[in-house]
């Protein structure tokens, strides 16, 4: 196989070090140098680091493509479950020298990194070893998301405590730590840079810690809470942060308190709580609203997810769409959802429809809060024309979209892309029980013409054989 024969390089540190090319000599036979390059990182994407690192055996062309990715996976447990700790081989030698490896990797790597996810022991988070990859992945390579994974091997050791400073860089903007028991909040400190906190599988026994953790870190803008507790977290969980604008929380045991403030919140996902009463949780959020708790005990409490649709148009859809379709655990859920949607902005339209087909089979009660303005009050701005994505090959919703009850509020039937969705859903069939509208706001008026308007839907349900299925006004 033949070495690459590299073009002359600049000494200038000022030149991108991405920029620069490499020249291949290609063997004939060297049929995987003549793949095309998308083909090539695509391959790699797909694997570990350790393995792609070995691809460099594979082809001329191939040995030094793995340093060129945007993401690298470092495991420092390798070998250390079957090391004995000798005299002569000590845990923390073996430890440490799988920290230099994992530091040749990152040293061997080339440009910056977007992500980059570290396995490792709790041990290891004592003495230098996990702070010194930790340095190299966010100091040199200036990584931008950073995952730390803990994998229990001592219960006494299961204890997040590192130095202050940690994550302090300002290249560093996302965070994510999972597997770890916190006892106090003293590895955080004023970390401005942050803007996504993700505390997965935390086991504390004061929700306290974890207000002192998430107030350290003023600059948020997500927040994603798992915890565990074998006590129950006796003490209020608050949150205060005018810039966090997505929340998600998993409780899987009791909280007496959950207190959140929070001006800019768009998203707030409750995909498990148990709060005995209405009072136990305290929301302080103008931008959400919902009809009520849906995760109290009820029976048996479900999850709840309420959008501000209008709100999250304006963002960078990489921001939302990554958080919610992607990135935060399954993608199909349950439960309720709320929605505050303007149905004559094509982009909110969109979005919507991303949401509804989040669900699985069935979605217990669907609120829909209608951004009504003097603009759409005949139709101007659309009309007919955005009637298309309510009838278009792929309707919104899907044909498997299900849902017990909907609420509809600041509902105006003159309009004509609210009526063709309400519509939707009766010809359709989607709504199981019953269907909600509210007009008790509207003069006399306008309450005649919403009542005639939901006289009509009744009749067409009728005729469709679905006798259980009513509209109600209130």
């Amino acid at each position: 196989m033949k070495t690459p024969s590299h073009t002359a390089r600049s000494s200038s540190s000022s030149i991108d070090v991405r920029s620069k090319r490499v020249q291949y000599s290609i063997d004939e036979k060297d049929l995987i140098s003549k793949l095309p390059d998308e083909l090539l990182h695509n391959t790699l994407s797909r694997l570990s680091t350790a393995e792609a690192v070995k691809t460099n055996v594979l082809s001329s062309r191939w040995v030094d493509l793995w340093r060129w990715r945007p993401t690298l996976e470092l495991d420092l447990r390798k070998d250390l479950e079957v090391k004995i700790p000798t005299t002569t081989n000590p845990l923390h030698e073996v430890s440490q020298n799988l920290a230099s490896q994992s530091t040749t990797v990152i040293n061997n790597h080339c440009g910056d990194l977007e992500s980059c996810t570290i396995h490792h022991y709790i041990s290891q988070c004592y003495g230098s070893t996990l702070k010194y990859v930790i340095d190299a992945v966010t100091r040199l390579k200036k990584t931008k998301e950073l995952t730390l994974v803990n994998y229990q091997i001592r219960v006494d050791y299961d204890i997040f405590d590192m130095d202050p400073d940690t994550f302090s860089y300002p290249s560093l903007t996302s965070l994510s730590l999972c597997g770890y028991r916190m006892i106090g909040s003293r590895s955080f400190k004023n970390y401005s840079n942050l803007k996504t906190l993700k505390l997965i599988n935390i086991t504390t026994t004061r929700a306290g810690y974890v207000s002192e953790v998430l107030a350290a870190c003023s600059s948020l803008e997500v927040i994603v809470l798992e915890l565990r507790s074998k006590l129950r977290l006796r003490d209020a969980l608050k949150i205060e942060n005018i810039n966090l604008k997505f929340l998600q929380v998993i409780f899987h045991d009791k909280i007496d308190r959950f207190r959140v403030y929070a001006a800019s919140l768009d998203v707030l996902d409750i995909k498990f709580i148990q709060c005995e009463k209405n009072y136990d949780f305290f929301l302080d959020a103008p931008n959400l609203r919902f009809n009520k708790n849906y995760w109290t005990n009820r029976g048996f409490p479900y999850p709840h997810m309420s959008y501000n649709i209008s709100h999250l148009a304006q963002e960078k859809r990489s921001v939302w769409h990554k958080l919610m379709v992607s990135d935060i655990y399954d993608k199909k859920r349950h439960g309720s959802l709320s929605v505050h949607v303007d149905l004559n902005d094509p982009k909110e339209v969109e979005i919507l429809k991303e949401v509804l087909l989040m669900w699985g089979d069935e979605i217990k009660e669907l609120e829909i809060l209608f951004k009504n303005n003097a603009s759409k009050e005949d139709g101007i701005n659309g009309g007919r024309a955005h009637n298309k994505f309510w009838n278009a090959a792929k309707p919104i919703p899907s044909a498997d979209f299900r849902v017990h009850t909907v609420w509809m509020y600041n509902f105006d039937s003159s309009i004509k892309e609210e009526f063709a969705l309400a519509s939707h859903f009766v010809t359709q069939k989607m709504v199981i029980e019953k269907m909600m509208v509210e007009v008790s706001k509207y003069h006399l008026m306008k309450k005649l013409k919403v009542h005639a308007d939901m006289d009509k839907l009744r009749q067409l349900s009728k005729r469709l054989g679905n006798e259980d299925f009513t509209i109600e006004c209130f």
